[in-house]
């Protein structure tokens, strides 16, 4: 049976009957499968796969001047990324992001060809050949481009590695409001501070920026796009240039290289973290990360409930971790330490705790204590200089 508005053609090298969409092609081009793959899985993750607006399921491609652009958004968050490719037919389609990253995920290596309209998308590669359902290029949200006054540049290597080692504190729970599943920036100068929190535990990472910025800047940025931002920016530690979009300065884009991403700013005041940093701690000690860590996994196993409630003992330069349960049993691990102040006694979440540690960049952590009921303040052992990471984290009631 014919569909409506095609053609039976005969396909010479399989004799089967298929549409033919030649004819009504807007854009076609050549490109590296890989590069294409690479593009449409990393575009794929930002769409929102329960949204009701149709076009916002796809990935949009323009190919223009030798070169595609890659693009996907939810509208609070947009990647767009850009591809060499041949282009013969410029112009533009979208197709479902989820079908086409699957698709072109399973292709071996090589090159193919891409055709579409406003309608269809037709993909040729090797002996492979599939037709898939699109939707009006014209559709599709525009790439926000008004750039404000305010700009700065981070090595690429330096901004993935302190996204990485705060985001993780931000809190995963809408109930908690938007402002605290996002992460500050702070940027005076030449310095930026980034920081992150979900009220158990806060992320704090410092920046050097080798230039200042013209005026001071604080922002609070969605933690999930900044996901996003470290697993697509700032590759071969390229710097990645964030400018602040808008009228209303209420956007901000990262760029690098081939790579755009352009994120909504959470609408709100962060709290102030430094009330929750007390100024001077009267007890510390140097311990091993790995050990501890796999002390505070296993004690987490008999602990068991939702606080993963451990109890630490800092005693003659030895630290005991314990847990009990009515279910499970009890736990007891012991490790020696390099301690300073008196002896404490102080209980903490296990899995907050070892997540922090595995965070640091030292095979040796500092822990700072003042009191039983005070945040403790977690930090990576250097040799020389001042730590650029530090973590706090609320202590729990025995």
């Amino acid at each position: 049976m014919n569909r409506i508005g095609t053609k039976e053609k005969k396909c010479s090298t399989c004799h089967e009957e298929r549409p033919s969409f030649a004819n009504a092609a807007r854009v076609k081009f050549t490109c590296s499968t890989k590069d294409l793959a690479l593009a449409v899985v990393a575009a794929s993750k930002v769409v929102n796969t329960h949204t009701t607006v149709p076009i916002l399921s796809n990935v949009y491609l323009l190919a223009e001047d030798g070169r595609v652009r890659v693009r996907a958004t939810d509208l609070e968050v947009t990647l767009e990324q850009t591809i060499k490719a041949t282009v013969s037919e410029p112009g533009s389609v979208t197709v479902s992001a989820k079908l086409f990253a699957g698709y072109l995920g399973n292709l071996p290596a090589g090159e193919l060809e891409l055709s579409g309209s406003s309608t269809r998308v037709s993909v040729r590669a090797a002996r492979s050949s599939y037709d898939f359902h699109a939707l009006p290029a014209d559709e599709y949200p525009p790439l926000p481009s008004a750039i404000g006054n305010v700009h700065f540049r981070v090595p690429g290597r330096a901004f993935r590695e302190a996204i990485n080692s705060v985001i993780f504190a931000a809190s995963s729970e809408e109930a908690r409001g938007a402002v605290l599943m996002g992460t500050l920036f702070e940027v005076t100068g030449n310095s930026c501070t980034v920081v992150a929190t979900d009220g158990y535990r806060l992320a704090k990472r410092h920046l050097v920026l080798p230039e200042p910025v013209s005026e001071p800047l604080k922002i609070v940025v969605p933690s999930r796009a900044l996901g996003e931002a470290a697993r697509n920016l700032g590759q071969n530690d390229q710097d990645i240039a964030v400018s602040l979009l808008g009228a209303k300065a209420n956007q901000v884009a990262f760029t690098s290289a081939d790579t755009v991403l352009v994120v909504r700013l959470v609408d709100g005041t962060y709290p102030n973290y430094a009330q929750v940093i007390p100024q001077k701690f009267d007890r510390s000690v140097v311990v091993e990360v790995a050990p501890l860590v796999s002390s505070l996994k296993r004690a987490e196993l008999v602990a068991g409930d939702r606080a993963s409630l451990v109890r630490v003992s800092i005693s003659q330069q030895q630290l005991t971790l314990t847990a009990t349960s009515d279910t499970t049993g009890n736990a007891y691990e012991e490790l020696a330490v390099e301690q300073s102040g008196d002896d404490l006694s102080i209980a903490f979440n296990a899995r907050y705790f070892a997540e922090i540690l595995n965070h640091l960049d030292t095979p040796q952590a500092v822990l700072e204590f003042l009191g039983t009921l005070s945040p403790a303040a977690i930090r990576p052992l250097l040799t020389e200089g001042e730590a650029s990471q530090m973590y706090v984290l609320m202590p729990l009631r025995q």
